[in-house]
């Protein structure tokens, strides 16, 4: 009942947008994702070949701060799974709480924790060190182009250390409206051995069902891997 309640603002601010509540506004890119184990997870270690989606939540204009998030789908045999991302700290605690951001060139987590190969974690996307892209939309492609953004995919436990899983290494724009990225959601796109946990899940999936109503979007079907 709570959840319910709690939820119905992304439908409100969805329809008032005619668009998702948050984070309607973004650009996509190809990507290579470098996994270097599986983690006891349904995905294979070695490079996969992305889409991945940077928007800024509030879409604040111009470079003005905002909470930002990375998007991306992985494929894998029995299907794909999606991991969103948003800036926040990377501390026992600070992983768990958003964090307004000026530049795309800092930490992300999944915030709330996954069930990670029977393990409760939490995943973040650590910056490669010296460079700053302010979080203006409207120069990330021609940033990218310059030099694409590499991140270190890492996981934690809760409050634990931080531990490496991979590399994201962000490198080609792709135009609006490309069928290679699309809409991401964890909820729908998740497998036994990589998906959301934690007690705030229900919540987590009535906002994203609430903010497609108020889109006026279909509720999407669950994605089939992709052939690489």
């Amino acid at each position: 009942m709570i959840a319910e309640i709690l939820s119905v603002p992304f439908q409100v601010a969805a329809r008032l947008r005619h668009d998702r509540a948050l984070h309607p506004h973004g650009r996509d890119y190809r990507a290579t994702l470098h996994l270097i184990g599986t983690m006891n997870t349904p995905l294979e270690a070695g490079d996969h070949e992305i889409a991945v989606r940077i928007s800024k939540s509030v879409s604040t204009p111009g470079g003005l701060p905002d909470i930002l998030g990375v998007a991306f789908r992985v494929p894998a045999a029995a299907g794909a799974v999606d991991l969103l991302f948003a800036t926040t700290g990377t501390g026992p605690v600070t992983r768990h709480l958003l964090r307004v951001r000026r530049s795309f060139t800092v930490p992300y987590t999944t915030l709330l924790p996954y069930e990670v190969g029977g393990d409760l974690r939490v995943l973040g996307l650590l910056p490669a060190p010296g460079r700053r892209v302010p979080c203006d939309l409207a120069v990330l492609d021609a940033a990218i182009r310059t030099e694409p953004l590499t991140f270190e995919l890492a996981t934690a436990s809760p409050a634990g250390r931080w531990r490496p899983w991979g590399t994201l290494r962000i490198h080609t724009p792709l135009p609006g409206g490309s069928p290679e990225a699309g809409a991401f959601d964890p909820q729908l796109n998740r497998l036994p051995g990589l998906r959301p946990a934690g007690p705030f899940q229900r919540f987590r999936r009535l906002s994203y069902a609430r903010s497609r109503r108020g889109a006026g979007r279909p509720a999407p079907g669950r994605r089939a891997a992709a052939r690489r």
